[in-house]
């Protein structure tokens, strides 16, 4: 289970690669807001569902709560993030501010995915090493 985590991560990081990628691409779109920026609110949806199931894979690998307070902190900082997209006002000197914070945090739940992604990479080297070891007959 420890393994599919490490591959539920990596769509995790696809999205938010294609997540930048929207936000570039609604910032330069013609149109309202709304329109220009829809795709990128709805794979801001998609990422807040695979963040969220990523915390149910993270307790089904047994690799202890580290990993889960990760993977339970990228669905935060999502959270986060919607939250900053809500309360800033648009068109004011404030809320432009608190806007900006919306690309921190975005950067910050890339960062926090990638280090869940290592912790997990690392407790499976650890556990083969510990397979290993217990393969080995001890001599006589």
């Amino acid at each position: 289970m420890l393994r599919f985590y490490r591959v539920w991560i990596g769509v995790l990081h696809a999205l938010i690669g294609i997540q930048f990628f929207l936000a570039g691409y609604g910032a330069l779109g013609t149109g309202s807001p709304d329109e220009s920026f829809s795709l990128h609110i709805m794979n801001g949806r998609l990422i807040a569902a695979v963040a969220l199931l990523g915390i149910l894979f993270a307790a089904l690998s047994r690799a202890g709560g580290k990993l889960v307070g990760l993977a339970a902190g990228v669905l935060g900082l999502v959270v986060l993030q919607s939250l900053i997209a809500l309360v800033s006002v648009a068109g004011t000197t404030p809320g432009q501010i608190i806007f900006g914070f919306h690309a921190i945090n975005a950067l910050m739940i890339m960062g926090v995915a990638e280090s869940s992604a290592r912790l997990a990479k690392r407790i499976i080297a650890e556990r083969k090493g510990e397979e290993r070891t217990e393969a080995v007959p001890a001599a006589a």
